[in-house]
């Protein structure tokens, strides 16, 4: 007979399954941590102080680009501050019932990031919303995973910030970056400076069509290991983020799979 899943976790893991942690888990976006590991922090909870810290969470006015209108249309909602509003109630509920605290940083999530453009350009931006954004299409520019030099600064403020946060938790938990979204990216790289133990996990449900970065892993050293217990209870808390799950799950059906984390 195999040992419990939880006897073979890597050693950070295993202590704050068996005596508690401080963890601190960074989510990119309003579902992200418990997408990726709703399992593994509701094995934790009972033991460990869990904070789950979502980086991007807000939306600016429009006008919007075409992306960001569709997702706006897929959430049912009718306005970027409206749907934003929901979801941090969401994030504030589910992560409230797994016993986590959940907190907001505040930054704008990559499909409403604005340019600094030159004042004539205003008005044609009204027309044209895309040559005001950042990032202007999802598949062409969030998906292709190549941070803009715009984000220079939010990447370095995203740094300090949570560097100063170091002394806070004993475990950090970060994204892999599956599917290679900037805004994963960002929050994937904030684990490399961390002081302490790091645990990347796999970004869900962007590994059921994407594979890690096999770079990534092989610069950092990194090796899986897959989590399966507590997975029962992890649909109610995904079907907890209501504006998301029908446009990320049309077919209704969140496909169960055990959680993939990777460490040194």
């Amino acid at each position: 007979m195999s040992a419990p899943t939880s006897a073979r976790a890597p050693a950070p893991v295993r202590a704050a399954l068996d005596t508690g942690a401080r963890c601190l888990v960074l989510s990119p976006h309003l579902d992200d941590a418990v997408l990726s590991c709703g399992a593994l922090l509701g094995e934790l909870a009972p033991r460990s102080e869990i904070t789950v810290l979502t980086l991007f969470t807000e939306a600016t006015d429009g006008p919007h680009g075409r992306a960001a209108r569709s997702f706006l249309r897929q959430c049912a909602h009718p306005d970027a501050a409206t749907l934003f509003r929901a979801r941090r109630a969401e994030d504030r509920a589910v992560v409230g019932s797994l016993g986590a605290r959940p907190e907001h940083l505040g930054l704008t999530d990559a499909l409403f990031r604005r340019r600094d453009v030159p004042t004539a350009l205003a008005g044609v931006g009204r027309l044209v919303p895309e040559l005001l954004h950042r990032y202007p299409t999802f598949r062409f520019d969030i998906a292709r995973g190549r941070v803009s030099r715009g984000d220079r600064a939010l990447r370095a403020e995203l740094a300090a910030r949570i560097a100063a946060r170091a002394g806070e938790a004993d475990l950090l938990l970060c994204p892999l970056g599956v599917g290679r979204h900037v805004d994963h990216l960002l929050t994937r790289d904030l684990g490399l400076a961390w002081p302490g133990p790091v645990v990347w996990f796999s970004d869900f449900p962007y590994a059921l069509d994407h594979d890690p970065d096999a770079a990534f892993l092989r610069r950092e050293g990194l090796r899986p290991w897959s989590f399966d217990e507590g997975l029962d209870a992890k649909d109610a808390l995904v079907r907890g983020y209501a504006t998301q799950v029908d446009a990320l799950f049309p077919s209704g059906v969140v496909p169960r799979r055990p959680e993939t984390y990777w460490t040194r």
